[in-house]
This record gives C-alpha cells, structure tokens and sequence, in this order.
C-alpha cells in the first residue's frame, strides 16, 4: 500500500468512526486549527450531509416522527450503512427496511407498522422520479401493428413503473404530510389495496388501481403476454366483456405514459 492510500485509509477510518481511538500524529498542528477539531470538521460534515440526503428522501417520515426521532434514525442508519459510491442518490434504499427492523424490535417504534410503508413509498417516488427517460409507446404505433400479432403481444412498461401494495392509508397520509402546512392525519389500517406509481413527463403520478387492473398489469409485470392478459381478465368478469375491458386498460395506459414498447413473438 502506497503512503497516500494510506493517508486516505487513516482520514476514512477518523471519518467513519471518530470515537474509535486512533493516533492522528499525521495531521498537520501548523494550521489554525488542532488536528482534532481538523478531523471533526469533516466528520461533522459528512454526517450532515448525509442526514440531509435521508432528509430530502423522506419528509413525510421525518414530519411523521418528530425531528428528534428522526435525527436519532437517520445517526444509526449512516453508522449501519455507510456510503459507499460517489452519488449520494441510492444512499436512502435500505431505510424501508432498516425501519422495518427497528419497528419490530425496537418499543420507541412501537404502534408505528405503517411508518415501514410509509419510507418504502417515499423511496418509489424517488424512483419513480429518477428513472431513465426512454421513448414511448404510442397509439399510432399501437394501430401499426398486425391483427395477427396481439395474442402474443408483450408490453414493455417504462422504467418508472412501479407496483406496491398498501395496508395502511399511506398516499392520504403523505399528502397530508407533506402538505404546506403539513396537514393532521392518522393512520388506519385497510385491507391491501394496490398502487401504482409512475412518472409522467416530469411530474411524479400514483393512483390506487381497481381489481381487474392490478390483475392485469401485474401479468404485465411479470412479462406475460395480451392473451395472458385477457385470460386473467376472464377470471374476473364475462368473457364477452373481457376485449373491450382490455383495450380500454391498455389505451389508458399508453395515455398515461406507462407502456414504452412492445415485444412481438
């Protein structure tokens, strides 16, 4: 190891753990500052920076617990999970689930269930919102394509799709939330209800979604075809009703910018 890597290694170590005794001899006494408080800046700095980051991700589980509640997370989770790429913008991806441990296991979370849902929602908006651009599927393209080809028909959602299942009224409660001023609210507890969230243009969309919906774009997500589709459709309603119910959800669908291509068998 080369003596810069080294001093890299040494100014990591003091920044990543400033409680853990270490000799910082190698820290220059000729500024204007002692090397401690030299070190402390930067370790002070990162921290910040880094609570900032999960602050700017989740400001709806941060009004949700309190700022002391909220600082003491986000102190443990940058401890727990250290960053470890240049772009800060996945630093926040396990915070749903560094959440939902702490819920279990942890009696100063306890009754709050629905705050690990609350962080994964908050987590897919950004998701959503950072996907990459990519073109889109349009009805002229739609009316392109042979009568033949659609039973083996295969869409390609755009890379902003995402699917999630709520317990609790969490889109209610984040719009409260993050309302100016933020708004009371409760949590309640619902049967599961399915989401989808989505990026249009450029402005972040989700939207609670009807039976025959979710069935058929989670057959969609999983990479099945129109017929398979149409098949799940049957299981819901009249055969009869199944092609009309089939375009109307794919014609709504390209409308909202959820379809960017198709795959032809």
């Amino acid at each position: 190891m080369t003596a810069l890597a080294k001093l890299q290694h040494r100014f990591q170590d003091c920044v990543l753990d400033p409680g853990k005794p270490a000799s910082i001899a190698w820290v220059s006494a000729s500024g204007r500052a002692a090397p401690d408080i030299q070190l402390s800046i930067y370790s002070h700095a990162y921290r910040t920076r880094l609570h900032e980051v999960l602050a700017n991700d989740y400001p709806a589980t941060q009004i949700a617990i309190g700022n002391e509640h909220f600082n003491a997370l986000a102190a443990d989770y940058i401890k727990a999970r250290p960053s470890h790429y240049f772009n800060l913008r996945d630093f926040g991806q396990h915070l749903p689930s560094f959440v939902a441990v702490r819920v279990q296991h942890d009696t100063g979370y306890r009754g709050m269930h629905w705050l690990v849902e609350l962080a994964e929602f908050e987590w897919t908006l950004g998701l959503a919102f950072n996907a990459a651009n990519v073109c889109l599927f349009s009805e002229q393209d739609m009316a392109r394509i042979p009568s033949e080809a659609w039973p083996g028909l295969r869409f390609i959602l755009h890379s902003s799709v995402h699917r999630l299942n709520f317990e609790w009224n969490i889109p209610e409660m984040w719009r409260a939330l993050t309302a100016d001023p933020p708004t009371p609210v409760s949590a309640e507890h619902n049967q599961s209800s399915p989401w989808l969230i989505w990026r249009e243009q450029l402005v972040t969309r989700f939207r609670s979604m009807p039976v025959d919906e979710q069935h058929a774009l989670d057959k969609v997500l999983e990479g099945g075809s129109f017929n398979e589709v149409c098949e799940e459709l049957a299981m819901l309603m009249n055969e009869s009703d199944v092609p009309l119910r089939a375009a109307g959800l794919l014609k709504g669908w390209i409308a909202q910018g959820l379809i960017s291509g198709v795959q032809q068998n």
